[in-house]
């Protein structure tokens, strides 16, 4: 007596009882933008201060390096000065208002052109140590304690030392010793999805590793790449501005902020404004790219 085999029914399965498996990504913010007041803040200051840097000098008629001996150190209208020059002159009479606007241009260039090569140096050194390990991992922790030990100020003296002053020779200094924090973030990052599943997928398949770096280990990474630089350019800025002010920075015939308080130190006592207007430039870039900075990491959070 044989068994009578049945046909086979179909069975029916929900989509939600099918396992699904998660493909890797390119990094992107963990929500929607919500606007926040300090983040507000912050962009309107960045961006009054790029619309200064980019259109203050066509805004502003007059010529930041004109000299008005007869005018030196007039005080800002609100203290009895005129509008033809609304933030008071200097010691040599140049109007402040045209060369906070002129300065404005050079501390954001020196700020974002120094943080874009340090970061793309952090980021190359990075990606080697922690993508590759074994030896390279520890020649790049090696260089970077090595980068870690060596002041800030000993390296600008060197190199100032050695190639004399400018812009460029300045950025060169500012992105020499700010790459560390980048290849830092991006090792330990790295490090944690060499063994990621789609990592070792691709791997199989047969890619390179530098394409598996550059094709699907960076992609996960300009979270914490774009906040460290969007503090970082504030911290460019106040590097640019003390070396200028210690004499280490540009020459003292380019208009950047630092020479400005720098230039202002003698007359401190009697013409406060020629020292203290620039220094609130400062002060009001370095808030809005914090501010900015901060919503950033808000928004990069998930859990926030």
């Amino acid at each position: 007596m044989t068994e009578r085999v049945l046909p086979r029914q179909p069975v029916h399965v929900r989509a939600t009882e099918i396992p699904r498996v998660r493909q890797s990504t390119p990094w992107r913010l963990a929500r929607r933008p919500r606007w926040t007041p300090m983040g507000l803040l912050g962009l309107a200051l960045v961006t009054f201060i790029v619309v200064i840097a980019l259109l203050g000098p066509w805004l502003i008629p007059t010529d930041p390096q004109t000299q008005d001996l007869a005018g030196r150190l007039a005080p800002p209208v609100w203290l009895g000065g005129t509008w033809t020059a609304p933030l008071g002159t200097d010691g040599l009479g140049r109007d402040l208002l045209a060369r906070i606007a002129l300065g404005a241009r050079i501390s954001l260039l020196v700020g974002v052109v120094a943080t874009t090569i340090a970061a793309g140096v952090g980021v190359t050194l990075g990606l080697i140590g922690g993508f590759g390990g074994g030896w390279l991992d520890r020649l790049t922790t090696f260089v970077t304690e090595v980068q870690l030990a060596v002041p800030f100020v000993v390296v600008a003296i060197a190199v100032t030392a050695t190639l004399g002053h400018g812009v460029w020779k300045l950025i060169l200094v500012l992105a020499l010793t700010g790459w560390v924090g980048y290849a830092r973030i991006v090792r330990l990052q790295a490090a944690a999805l060499r063994r990621a599943p789609f990592i070792e997928a691709a791997r199989a398949m047969g890619a390179t590793p530098a394409r598996i770096a550059m094709r699907h280990t960076l992609p996960q990474l300009p979270g914490p790449i774009i906040v460290v630089a969007s503090q970082q350019v504030a911290a460019m800025i106040l590097y640019e501005a003390a070396l200028s002010y210690l004499g280490l920075g540009v020459p003292s015939d380019v208009i950047t902020w630092g020479g400005m308080v720098a230039a202002g130190r003698d007359s401190l006592l009697t013409a406060w404004w020629v020292s203290t207007l620039p220094g609130v430039a400062i002060a009001l870039t370095i808030l809005g790219l914090h501010l900015l900075g901060d919503w950033f990491i808000e928004l990069a959070d998930p859990v926030s």
